[in-house]
């Protein structure tokens, strides 16, 4: 099947099952970083405000003080700044391994990789560097332009 538009790209890269492997990868590289306890922090400051500003709020239904924290909770873009801050995804290796699986993507193949051969647990970013290291993504020049803002 020829790829003709950018929807079609996205549906066969989710198809390959690359963009599921790549949100994996990324939630567990978040799960050992510290940002996580800082996440964990900031949702706990709001709920205790939350919950100190109103007294009332305590003796309603569990599933009301949860939907309430939770709307509390999303008025705040602590998510977004985390996924911001993701130093993975600043990573110029990291990224030419997405860039060359959409390339396979688009020429139809499937990919090198499997989820066994993911990045280990222990890795960081500057791993990908190291020739022991089994990036999750293979890394190969790409002939896909560079994104917005991206620097040749």
């Amino acid at each position: 099947m020829t790829i003709t538009d950018p929807a079609q790209l996205i549906d066969e890269f989710k198809k390959s099952g690359e963009f599921d492997r790549l949100r994996r990868e990324l939630l567990s590289h978040f799960q050992r970083s510290d940002r996580v306890e800082a996440l964990k922090s900031r949702v706990d400051h709001i709920a205790r405000q939350r919950l100190s500003s109103d007294p009332r709020l305590i003796s309603k239904p569990n599933d009301a003080i949860q939907r309430e924290l939770l709307g509390e909770i999303d008025r705040y873009p602590i998510v977004e700044r985390a996924v911001a801050d993701a130093p993975l995804l600043s990573d110029p290796a990291y990224v030419a391994g997405i860039r060359a699986s959409l390339q396979r993507t688009l020429r139809g193949e499937k990919s090198h990789v499997t989820p066994s051969q993911s990045t280990p647990s222990n890795s960081h970013p500057s791993d990908f560097h190291n020739p022991d290291c089994k990036p999750a993504v293979a890394h190969t020049n790409s002939t896909l332009p560079p994104s917005p803002g991206q620097k040749d």
